[in-house]
């Protein structure tokens, strides 16, 4: 979809008798939203299904990180989303980039 936009495909999987991969279930895909926030960070890199219903959070819901700004330059997103089932988008994080250290620590330090 290029970075003009781009949509969360859930994968519907349907019932087999046999034993076998996960991913040979899965046979169709449905698009339900886009996760492009308001500040238009684009690339989704994250993904998590949320497993229990807790604070803010639905179980169910998607939580998504945007690895790139708007600019669409590599590794400069600073949004997590979180989407319903339904495709409705809401704002679950946001990082000031001015505020993070020079340098994320190394292992060892």
């Amino acid at each position: 979809m290029g970075s003009t936009g781009a949509a969360l495909a859930a994968p519907a999987a349907r019932a087999s008798s046999t034993a076998g991969a996960f991913v040979a279930s899965l046979h169709t895909t449905s698009t339900i939203g886009s996760t492009v926030p308001a500040n238009g960070d684009v690339n989704p890199y994250g993904l998590a299904v949320v497993p229990t219903s807790v604070g803010s959070l639905t179980a169910g819901d998607f939580l998504v990180s945007n690895f790139n700004a708007k600019s669409n330059n590599q590794g400069t997103g600073t949004t997590i989303v979180e989407l319903t089932p339904a495709g409705q988008l809401s704002l679950f994080a946001s990082i000031d980039a001015k505020k993070l250290p020079a340098r994320a620590p190394a292992a060892s330090d």
